[in-house]
Protein backbone atom coordinates (compact mmCIF):
# COMPACT_ATOMS: atom_id res chain seq x y z
CA UNK A 1 0.00 0.00 0.00
CA UNK A 2 1.43 3.82 -1.01
CA UNK A 3 2.86 5.90 1.69
CA UNK A 4 -0.03 8.37 1.50
CA UNK A 5 -2.37 5.72 1.70
CA UNK A 6 -0.80 4.58 5.32
CA UNK A 7 -1.11 7.82 6.15
CA UNK A 8 -4.76 8.37 5.99
CA UNK A 9 -4.86 4.96 7.35
CA UNK A 10 -2.86 5.70 10.30
CA UNK A 11 -4.60 9.24 10.76
CA UNK A 12 -8.14 7.66 11.15
CA UNK A 13 -6.87 5.14 13.17
CA UNK A 14 -5.89 7.23 15.31
CA UNK A 15 -9.30 9.48 15.78
CA UNK A 16 -11.11 5.51 16.69
CA UNK A 17 -8.35 5.15 19.36
CA UNK A 18 -9.39 8.81 20.86
CA UNK A 19 -12.50 7.50 22.62
CA UNK A 20 -10.59 5.13 24.46
CA UNK A 21 -8.34 6.85 25.92
CA UNK A 22 -11.28 7.99 28.32
CA UNK A 23 -13.55 4.62 28.50
CA UNK A 24 -14.60 5.95 31.71
CA UNK A 25 -16.37 9.29 30.99
CA UNK A 26 -19.40 6.94 29.01
CA UNK A 27 -20.02 6.02 32.42
CA UNK A 28 -21.44 9.17 33.60
CA UNK A 29 -24.66 8.92 32.40
CA UNK A 30 -26.82 5.65 30.69
CA UNK A 31 -27.51 7.85 27.81
CA UNK A 32 -23.82 6.69 26.94
CA UNK A 33 -23.95 3.31 27.95
CA UNK A 34 -23.82 2.01 24.07
CA UNK A 35 -21.25 4.49 22.94
CA UNK A 36 -18.93 2.57 25.18
CA UNK A 37 -19.30 -0.51 22.93
CA UNK A 38 -19.52 1.30 19.88
CA UNK A 39 -16.02 3.04 20.47
CA UNK A 40 -14.24 -0.44 21.57
CA UNK A 41 -15.70 -2.60 18.56
CA UNK A 42 -14.70 0.62 15.88
CA UNK A 43 -11.35 0.15 17.31
CA UNK A 44 -11.36 -3.80 16.84
CA UNK A 45 -12.17 -2.53 13.35
CA UNK A 46 -9.03 -0.58 13.23
CA UNK A 47 -6.74 -4.19 14.78
CA UNK A 48 -8.76 -6.31 11.74
CA UNK A 49 -8.02 -3.70 9.26
CA UNK A 50 -4.33 -3.30 9.73
CA UNK A 51 -3.98 -6.71 10.27
CA UNK A 52 -5.46 -7.18 6.77
CA UNK A 53 -3.38 -4.69 4.74
CA UNK A 54 -0.28 -6.51 7.05
CA UNK A 55 -0.67 -10.01 6.71
CA UNK A 56 1.18 -12.08 4.15
CA UNK A 57 -0.48 -15.59 5.16
CA UNK A 58 -3.46 -16.35 2.53
CA UNK A 59 -5.32 -17.89 5.41
CA UNK A 60 -5.62 -15.06 7.67
CA UNK A 61 -5.75 -12.52 4.79
CA UNK A 62 -8.90 -14.10 3.60
CA UNK A 63 -10.65 -14.51 6.65
CA UNK A 64 -9.72 -11.06 8.06
CA UNK A 65 -11.09 -9.99 5.52
CA UNK A 66 -14.32 -11.73 5.77
CA UNK A 67 -14.23 -10.64 9.40
CA UNK A 68 -14.67 -7.04 8.50
CA UNK A 69 -18.83 -7.90 7.52
CA UNK A 70 -20.40 -8.89 10.96
CA UNK A 71 -17.93 -6.15 12.44
CA UNK A 72 -20.00 -3.55 10.18
CA UNK A 73 -23.39 -5.03 10.89
CA UNK A 74 -22.36 -5.25 15.02
CA UNK A 75 -20.84 -1.59 14.50
CA UNK A 76 -24.79 -0.57 12.74
CA UNK A 77 -26.58 -2.14 15.52
CA UNK A 78 -24.84 -0.59 18.06
CA UNK A 79 -25.01 2.97 16.48
CA UNK A 80 -28.67 1.88 16.42
CA UNK A 81 -29.14 1.32 19.99
CA UNK A 82 -26.54 4.10 21.26
CA UNK A 83 -28.46 7.00 19.46
CA UNK A 84 -31.93 5.35 20.91
CA UNK A 85 -30.67 5.34 24.21
CA UNK A 86 -28.97 8.97 23.42
CA UNK A 87 -32.05 10.01 23.22
CA UNK A 88 -33.93 8.74 25.55
CA UNK A 89 -35.69 6.59 23.75
CA UNK A 90 -36.29 2.22 24.56
CA UNK A 91 -34.47 -0.10 22.46
CA UNK A 92 -37.50 -2.47 21.18
CA UNK A 93 -36.98 -6.22 21.84
CA UNK A 94 -37.96 -7.12 18.79
CA UNK A 95 -35.41 -5.35 17.53
CA UNK A 96 -32.72 -6.64 19.69
CA UNK A 97 -34.03 -10.36 19.01
CA UNK A 98 -33.79 -9.70 15.31
CA UNK A 99 -29.60 -7.97 15.41
CA UNK A 100 -28.82 -11.36 17.53
CA UNK A 101 -30.65 -13.36 14.59
CA UNK A 102 -28.68 -11.33 12.02
CA UNK A 103 -25.61 -11.94 13.76
CA UNK A 104 -25.86 -15.29 13.82
CA UNK A 105 -26.47 -15.73 9.80
CA UNK A 106 -23.73 -13.04 9.28
CA UNK A 107 -21.54 -15.17 11.37
CA UNK A 108 -22.31 -18.44 9.58
CA UNK A 109 -22.26 -16.61 6.40
CA UNK A 110 -18.61 -15.31 6.48
CA UNK A 111 -17.04 -18.32 7.87
CA UNK A 112 -18.65 -20.89 5.98
CA UNK A 113 -17.97 -18.63 2.54
CA UNK A 114 -15.02 -20.95 1.39
CA UNK A 115 -17.95 -23.37 0.56
CA UNK A 116 -21.26 -21.93 -0.13
CA UNK A 117 -19.58 -18.24 -1.90
CA UNK A 118 -22.61 -16.02 0.30
CA UNK A 119 -20.04 -12.81 1.10
CA UNK A 120 -17.67 -13.08 -1.78
CA UNK A 121 -17.14 -15.09 -4.55
CA UNK A 122 -13.64 -16.30 -4.19
CA UNK A 123 -13.07 -19.53 -1.89
CA UNK A 124 -10.07 -19.66 -0.29
CA UNK A 125 -6.47 -21.03 -1.71
CA UNK A 126 -3.30 -21.11 -0.55
CA UNK A 127 -2.18 -18.56 -2.67
CA UNK A 128 -5.15 -16.16 -2.37
CA UNK A 129 -3.78 -12.43 -1.90
CA UNK A 130 -5.59 -9.50 -0.34
CA UNK A 131 -5.79 -7.56 -4.49
CA UNK A 132 -7.81 -11.03 -5.44
CA UNK A 133 -10.16 -10.77 -2.22
CA UNK A 134 -10.70 -7.09 -3.28
CA UNK A 135 -10.96 -7.99 -6.87
CA UNK A 136 -14.11 -10.81 -6.34
CA UNK A 137 -17.19 -10.18 -6.96
CA UNK A 138 -20.19 -10.17 -3.81
CA UNK A 139 -22.72 -13.31 -3.07
CA UNK A 140 -26.18 -12.57 -2.36
CA UNK A 141 -26.18 -13.03 1.53
CA UNK A 142 -23.57 -9.72 1.15
CA UNK A 143 -26.76 -7.86 -1.08
CA UNK A 144 -28.96 -8.77 2.16
CA UNK A 145 -25.84 -7.10 4.58
CA UNK A 146 -25.95 -4.13 2.56
CA UNK A 147 -29.65 -3.80 2.64
CA UNK A 148 -30.13 -4.26 5.98
CA UNK A 149 -27.23 -2.07 7.28
CA UNK A 150 -27.87 0.38 5.07
CA UNK A 151 -31.80 0.52 6.62
CA UNK A 152 -30.29 0.24 9.90
CA UNK A 153 -27.79 2.93 9.51
CA UNK A 154 -30.48 5.48 7.18
CA UNK A 155 -33.12 4.86 10.53
CA UNK A 156 -30.54 6.06 12.63
CA UNK A 157 -29.26 8.98 10.95
CA UNK A 158 -32.93 10.52 10.37
CA UNK A 159 -33.19 10.05 14.41
CA UNK A 160 -30.28 11.83 14.89
CA UNK A 161 -30.90 14.28 12.20
CA UNK A 162 -34.38 15.29 13.07
CA UNK A 163 -33.64 15.56 16.91
CA UNK A 164 -30.45 17.93 15.58
CA UNK A 165 -32.90 19.90 13.73
CA UNK A 166 -35.06 20.43 16.56
CA UNK A 167 -32.21 21.49 18.65
CA UNK A 168 -31.06 23.69 15.91
CA UNK A 169 -34.41 25.72 15.93
CA UNK A 170 -34.15 25.71 19.94
CA UNK A 171 -29.90 26.95 20.22
CA UNK A 172 -29.84 28.41 17.19
CA UNK A 173 -26.69 26.02 16.75
CA UNK A 174 -26.14 25.17 12.93
CA UNK A 175 -22.69 22.90 13.68
CA UNK A 176 -24.00 19.89 14.99
CA UNK A 177 -27.17 19.58 12.35
CA UNK A 178 -24.86 20.91 9.05
CA UNK A 179 -21.84 18.63 10.16
CA UNK A 180 -23.76 15.26 10.62
CA UNK A 181 -25.98 15.62 7.71
CA UNK A 182 -22.83 16.57 5.15
CA UNK A 183 -21.02 13.67 6.85
CA UNK A 184 -24.22 11.06 5.82
CA UNK A 185 -24.35 12.48 2.25
CA UNK A 186 -20.20 11.82 1.79
CA UNK A 187 -20.11 8.78 3.80
CA UNK A 188 -23.53 7.14 1.47
CA UNK A 189 -22.01 8.62 -1.78
CA UNK A 190 -18.19 7.08 -1.07
CA UNK A 191 -19.81 3.54 -0.21
CA UNK A 192 -21.95 3.25 -3.64
CA UNK A 193 -18.63 4.24 -5.57
CA UNK A 194 -16.69 1.56 -3.52
CA UNK A 195 -19.23 -0.96 -3.80
CA UNK A 196 -20.95 -0.33 -7.33
CA UNK A 197 -18.32 1.18 -9.15
CA UNK A 198 -14.35 1.75 -8.48
CA UNK A 199 -13.16 0.09 -5.25
CA UNK A 200 -10.98 1.91 -2.86
CA UNK A 201 -7.89 0.68 -1.71
CA UNK A 202 -9.21 1.81 2.24
CA UNK A 203 -12.26 1.10 3.02
CA UNK A 204 -14.52 4.21 2.71
CA UNK A 205 -17.61 2.61 5.15
CA UNK A 206 -14.26 2.40 8.02
CA UNK A 207 -13.32 5.52 7.00
CA UNK A 208 -17.14 7.14 7.44
CA UNK A 209 -17.40 5.05 10.66
CA UNK A 210 -14.75 6.65 12.34
CA UNK A 211 -15.34 10.11 11.40
CA UNK A 212 -19.21 9.69 11.95
CA UNK A 213 -18.36 8.63 15.49
CA UNK A 214 -15.78 10.52 15.98
CA UNK A 215 -18.10 13.48 15.34
CA UNK A 216 -21.13 12.14 17.65
CA UNK A 217 -18.03 12.14 20.36
CA UNK A 218 -17.70 15.81 19.63
CA UNK A 219 -21.25 16.95 19.45
CA UNK A 220 -22.80 14.79 22.23
CA UNK A 221 -19.82 14.13 24.67
CA UNK A 222 -17.30 17.46 23.94
CA UNK A 223 -20.44 19.66 24.12
CA UNK A 224 -21.83 17.78 27.25
CA UNK A 225 -21.77 19.74 30.17
CA UNK A 226 -20.87 16.60 32.58
CA UNK A 227 -18.87 15.41 29.62
CA UNK A 228 -16.37 18.70 30.16
CA UNK A 229 -15.93 18.32 33.75
CA UNK A 230 -15.47 14.80 33.91
CA UNK A 231 -12.65 15.44 31.13
CA UNK A 232 -10.93 18.41 33.30
CA UNK A 233 -11.02 15.99 36.26
CA UNK A 234 -13.46 17.54 37.90
CA UNK A 235 -15.53 14.97 38.79
CA UNK A 236 -13.30 13.82 41.75
CA UNK A 237 -14.07 17.54 43.10
CA UNK A 238 -17.87 17.53 42.30
CA UNK A 239 -18.02 14.03 44.07
CA UNK A 240 -16.57 15.33 47.14
CA UNK A 241 -18.32 18.58 47.42
CA UNK A 242 -20.56 19.18 50.90
CA UNK A 243 -22.79 20.79 48.96
CA UNK A 244 -25.48 19.48 46.79
CA UNK A 245 -25.36 20.81 43.04
CA UNK A 246 -27.23 20.53 39.52
CA UNK A 247 -25.32 20.58 36.36
CA UNK A 248 -27.98 22.61 33.74
CA UNK A 249 -27.05 22.33 29.73
CA UNK A 250 -27.61 25.62 27.64
CA UNK A 251 -31.60 24.25 27.18
CA UNK A 252 -32.37 24.55 30.88
CA UNK A 253 -32.23 20.59 31.20
CA UNK A 254 -30.85 19.14 34.14
CA UNK A 255 -28.05 16.67 32.76
CA UNK A 256 -26.67 16.03 36.19
CA UNK A 257 -27.24 15.89 39.90
CA UNK A 258 -25.01 15.30 43.13
CA UNK A 259 -25.82 11.71 45.07
CA UNK A 260 -27.44 13.65 47.78
CA UNK A 261 -29.70 16.47 45.78
CA UNK A 262 -30.94 12.60 43.65
CA UNK A 263 -31.62 10.85 46.93
CA UNK A 264 -32.92 13.47 48.98
CA UNK A 265 -35.90 14.75 46.30
CA UNK A 266 -36.31 11.09 44.40
CA UNK A 267 -35.04 13.41 41.18
CA UNK A 268 -34.31 11.12 37.92
CA UNK A 269 -31.75 13.17 35.51
CA UNK A 270 -32.26 10.60 32.97
CA UNK A 271 -35.46 12.03 32.44
CA UNK A 272 -34.16 15.25 31.06
CA UNK A 273 -36.19 17.36 33.93
CA UNK A 274 -36.11 21.44 33.27
CA UNK A 275 -34.60 23.62 36.08
CA UNK A 276 -38.21 24.59 36.34
CA UNK A 277 -39.57 21.17 36.60
CA UNK A 278 -36.85 20.92 39.43
CA UNK A 279 -37.63 23.63 41.59
CA UNK A 280 -41.53 22.63 41.71
CA UNK A 281 -40.88 18.84 41.97
CA UNK A 282 -38.97 20.17 45.55
CA UNK A 283 -40.89 22.83 46.13
CA UNK A 284 -43.08 20.62 48.75
CA UNK A 285 -39.33 19.80 50.41
CA UNK A 286 -37.39 23.00 50.40
CA UNK A 287 -37.58 26.40 49.99
CA UNK A 288 -34.81 27.57 47.40
CA UNK A 289 -33.93 31.35 47.70
CA UNK A 290 -30.57 33.53 46.15
CA UNK A 291 -30.93 36.16 48.79
CA UNK A 292 -32.07 36.12 52.47
CA UNK A 293 -34.11 38.82 51.15
CA UNK A 294 -36.82 36.85 49.42
CA UNK A 295 -37.66 34.74 52.08
CA UNK A 296 -40.65 34.91 53.90
CA UNK A 297 -40.65 36.25 57.38
CA UNK A 298 -42.40 32.59 58.72
CA UNK A 299 -40.06 30.12 59.15
CA UNK A 300 -41.96 26.70 58.01
CA UNK A 301 -40.71 24.28 60.64
CA UNK A 302 -40.85 21.06 57.95
CA UNK A 303 -38.79 21.96 54.88
CA UNK A 304 -35.45 22.26 53.87
CA UNK A 305 -33.49 25.85 53.07
CA UNK A 306 -31.40 25.72 50.21
CA UNK A 307 -29.91 28.77 49.51
CA UNK A 308 -28.98 28.42 45.46
CA UNK A 309 -25.30 30.14 44.06
CA UNK A 310 -24.83 29.64 40.24
CA UNK A 311 -22.57 29.96 37.89
CA UNK A 312 -22.88 29.86 34.14
CA UNK A 313 -20.44 27.26 32.12
CA UNK A 314 -18.56 28.04 28.67
CA UNK A 315 -19.53 25.33 26.04
CA UNK A 316 -17.52 24.07 23.22
CA UNK A 317 -18.61 25.81 20.52
CA UNK A 318 -22.06 26.22 21.42
CA UNK A 319 -23.46 29.94 21.51
CA UNK A 320 -25.79 29.66 25.42
CA UNK A 321 -23.85 28.76 28.25
CA UNK A 322 -24.89 25.77 30.55
CA UNK A 323 -25.55 26.24 34.40
CA UNK A 324 -24.08 25.40 37.36
CA UNK A 325 -26.09 25.70 40.54
CA UNK A 326 -24.93 24.60 44.35
CA UNK A 327 -26.97 24.36 46.86
CA UNK A 328 -25.83 25.66 50.76
CA UNK A 329 -28.48 23.43 53.77
CA UNK A 330 -29.28 26.92 55.64
CA UNK A 331 -32.07 24.91 57.59
CA UNK A 332 -30.11 25.21 60.71
CA UNK A 333 -29.25 28.81 59.82
CA UNK A 334 -32.85 29.94 59.13
CA UNK A 335 -33.82 28.03 62.63
CA UNK A 336 -31.62 30.06 64.62
CA UNK A 337 -32.36 33.13 62.85
CA UNK A 338 -36.05 32.28 62.64
CA UNK A 339 -35.73 31.60 67.08
CA UNK A 340 -33.67 34.84 66.91
CA UNK A 341 -35.70 37.03 65.63
CA UNK A 342 -38.70 35.63 67.74
CA UNK A 343 -36.54 36.73 70.71
CA UNK A 344 -36.28 39.87 69.40
CA UNK A 345 -39.95 40.51 68.01
CA UNK A 346 -42.26 38.55 70.57
CA UNK A 347 -42.92 38.51 74.22
CA UNK A 348 -41.38 35.58 75.18
CA UNK A 349 -44.07 34.76 78.40
CA UNK A 350 -47.27 35.51 75.85
CA UNK A 351 -45.34 34.34 72.75
CA UNK A 352 -47.36 37.61 71.22
CA UNK A 353 -45.20 40.42 69.61
CA UNK A 354 -43.73 42.77 71.85
CA UNK A 355 -42.64 46.46 71.63
CA UNK A 356 -39.10 45.94 69.84
CA UNK A 357 -41.39 44.57 67.32
CA UNK A 358 -43.94 47.53 67.67
CA UNK A 359 -41.41 50.07 67.07
CA UNK A 360 -40.02 48.52 63.94
CA UNK A 361 -43.61 48.35 61.94
CA UNK A 362 -44.95 51.46 63.63
CA UNK A 363 -43.37 53.68 60.37
CA UNK A 364 -44.03 50.99 57.64
CA UNK A 365 -47.91 51.00 59.02
CA UNK A 366 -47.90 54.62 59.17
CA UNK A 367 -46.73 55.10 55.32
CA UNK A 368 -48.27 51.89 53.78
CA UNK A 369 -51.46 52.36 55.18
CA UNK A 370 -54.32 55.00 55.02
CA UNK A 371 -56.97 52.95 56.54
CA UNK A 372 -56.00 51.05 59.98
CA UNK A 373 -57.66 50.98 63.98
CA UNK A 374 -55.55 51.14 66.98
CA UNK A 375 -57.07 49.59 70.27
CA UNK A 376 -55.25 49.93 73.82
CA UNK A 377 -56.18 47.44 76.40
CA UNK A 378 -55.22 47.72 80.18
CA UNK A 379 -56.18 44.78 82.19
CA UNK A 380 -58.38 44.84 85.70
CA UNK A 381 -56.60 43.82 88.39
CA UNK A 382 -53.33 42.13 87.68
CA UNK A 383 -51.86 43.51 90.96
CA UNK A 384 -55.11 41.69 92.94
CA UNK A 385 -53.84 38.33 91.13
CA UNK A 386 -50.87 38.83 91.73
CA UNK A 387 -51.47 40.16 95.52
CA UNK A 388 -53.57 36.74 96.20
CA UNK A 389 -52.88 34.69 94.11
CA UNK A 390 -49.40 34.82 93.73
CA UNK A 391 -47.29 36.14 90.89
CA UNK A 392 -47.82 32.66 88.73
CA UNK A 393 -51.95 33.48 88.95
CA UNK A 394 -50.65 36.80 87.51
CA UNK A 395 -48.57 35.74 84.97
CA UNK A 396 -51.52 33.27 83.60
CA UNK A 397 -54.09 36.24 82.94
CA UNK A 398 -51.65 37.98 80.92
CA UNK A 399 -51.40 34.70 79.23
CA UNK A 400 -54.75 33.92 78.75
CA UNK A 401 -55.30 37.61 77.43
CA UNK A 402 -52.60 37.12 74.69
CA UNK A 403 -54.56 33.89 73.65
CA UNK A 404 -57.87 35.75 73.52
CA UNK A 405 -56.15 38.38 71.65
CA UNK A 406 -54.48 35.45 69.12
CA UNK A 407 -58.13 34.02 68.71
CA UNK A 408 -59.86 36.73 67.40
CA UNK A 409 -56.77 37.97 65.25
CA UNK A 410 -57.09 34.60 63.57
CA UNK A 411 -60.76 35.16 62.96
CA UNK A 412 -60.33 38.20 61.95
CA UNK A 413 -57.07 38.27 59.97
CA UNK A 414 -54.92 41.67 59.02
CA UNK A 415 -54.28 41.99 62.86
CA UNK A 416 -51.38 42.58 65.30
CA UNK A 417 -51.40 41.38 68.86
CA UNK A 418 -48.41 43.34 71.00
CA UNK A 419 -48.09 43.40 74.24
CA UNK A 420 -46.29 46.58 74.98
CA UNK A 421 -45.77 46.00 78.65
CA UNK A 422 -47.12 44.65 82.32
CA UNK A 423 -50.57 44.50 81.49
CA UNK A 424 -50.76 46.95 78.63
CA UNK A 425 -51.88 45.62 75.24
CA UNK A 426 -51.91 46.85 71.63
CA UNK A 427 -54.16 45.67 68.74
CA UNK A 428 -53.42 46.98 65.50
CA UNK A 429 -56.43 46.66 62.34
CA UNK A 430 -55.10 47.39 59.49
CA UNK A 431 -57.77 48.00 56.57
CA UNK A 432 -60.23 48.11 59.71
CA UNK A 433 -62.62 50.64 60.33
CA UNK A 434 -64.71 51.13 63.62
CA UNK A 435 -67.43 48.81 62.93
CA UNK A 436 -64.90 46.10 62.11
CA UNK A 437 -63.33 47.36 65.33
CA UNK A 438 -66.44 47.07 67.32
CA UNK A 439 -67.62 43.22 66.12
CA UNK A 440 -63.57 42.25 67.37
CA UNK A 441 -64.35 43.92 70.82
CA UNK A 442 -67.43 42.13 70.96
CA UNK A 443 -66.24 38.96 70.15
CA UNK A 444 -62.99 39.25 72.61
CA UNK A 445 -65.45 40.27 75.45
CA UNK A 446 -67.21 36.60 74.40
CA UNK A 447 -63.75 34.92 74.83
CA UNK A 448 -62.97 35.88 77.73
CA UNK A 449 -65.88 36.39 79.87
CA UNK A 450 -66.26 33.58 82.62
CA UNK A 451 -68.38 33.72 86.24
CA UNK A 452 -65.85 32.44 87.81
CA UNK A 453 -63.67 35.61 88.46
CA UNK A 454 -60.25 33.33 88.57
CA UNK A 455 -61.13 32.63 84.90
CA UNK A 456 -62.71 35.84 83.85
CA UNK A 457 -60.11 38.73 82.55
CA UNK A 458 -61.91 42.11 83.02
CA UNK A 459 -59.84 45.24 80.39
CA UNK A 460 -60.58 48.60 79.57
CA UNK A 461 -59.97 49.42 76.27
CA UNK A 462 -59.83 52.65 73.86
CA UNK A 463 -59.38 53.18 70.52
CA UNK A 464 -59.01 55.54 67.28
CA UNK A 465 -59.04 55.48 64.09
CA UNK A 466 -57.51 56.63 60.53
CA UNK A 467 -59.86 56.32 58.10
CA UNK A 468 -57.66 58.29 55.19
CA UNK A 469 -57.21 61.03 57.12
CA UNK A 470 -53.51 61.39 57.58
CA UNK A 471 -53.05 61.47 61.23
CA UNK A 472 -49.38 60.12 62.43
CA UNK A 473 -49.40 56.96 63.75
CA UNK A 474 -48.11 58.65 67.59
CA UNK A 475 -51.09 60.76 67.22
CA UNK A 476 -53.45 58.07 66.66
CA UNK A 477 -51.60 56.06 69.61
CA UNK A 478 -52.21 59.08 71.79
CA UNK A 479 -55.65 59.30 71.25
CA UNK A 480 -56.23 55.91 71.87
CA UNK A 481 -54.38 56.15 75.16
CA UNK A 482 -57.01 58.77 76.20
CA UNK A 483 -59.71 57.24 75.19
CA UNK A 484 -58.40 54.04 77.39
CA UNK A 485 -57.95 56.33 80.51
CA UNK A 486 -61.13 57.79 80.59
CA UNK A 487 -63.18 54.28 80.38
CA UNK A 488 -60.27 53.11 83.10
CA UNK A 489 -62.81 54.85 86.19
CA UNK A 490 -65.90 52.97 85.27
CA UNK A 491 -64.03 49.77 85.56
CA UNK A 492 -63.89 50.45 89.45
CA UNK A 493 -66.47 48.86 90.41
CA UNK A 494 -65.74 45.53 88.85
CA UNK A 495 -62.25 45.93 90.23
CA UNK A 496 -63.37 46.27 93.56
CA UNK A 497 -65.91 43.36 92.98
CA UNK A 498 -63.03 41.17 91.85
CA UNK A 499 -61.02 42.04 95.66
CA UNK A 500 -63.80 41.39 97.35
CA UNK A 501 -63.70 37.93 95.92
CA UNK A 502 -60.17 37.14 96.46
CA UNK A 503 -60.35 38.67 100.23
CA UNK A 504 -63.39 36.13 100.77
CA UNK A 505 -61.06 33.17 99.48
CA UNK A 506 -58.75 34.19 101.68
CA UNK A 507 -60.61 34.33 105.08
Amino acid sequence: MDTYLWVLFLATATLSILPLSRLDVFSVSKRYFYFKYLSIFLFIWTIVTGLKYLSDIPFLTYYISLTVFPLIFILTALLFMSIRRYLGKKIPKLAVIFFLIFLLLELFATYSNNFFLMMIDIPYSSDITFDMIRGANFGWFFMIHTGVCYSIIAYSFVMISKRLYINLKKDNDVFPFVVIVLSIIVGIVLNIIHIFFIEFMIDPTYIAFVLLVSLLYTIFYIRDIKMILKIKGNDLILDNLREMYLLVNQRGEVVSASSELVEKFDICVDNKISFEDFKIMVSNKAVIYKDPSELDSEYIEDKIYLHMMEKKINLPMLKRKGTFYLFYDETKNQKYINELNFVLTHDLMTKIYNRNYFETIEKEIEEDYNKYSLVMFDLDGLKIFNDYLGHEAGDKLLKNFADALTQVTKKFKDLIPIRMGGDEFLLIGLNKDMNDIEEILYELKIITSNNDFRKHIGFSYGYSQNNFENKSFKLMLLEADANLYKMKPNRKKDKDKLEKFFQSLSS
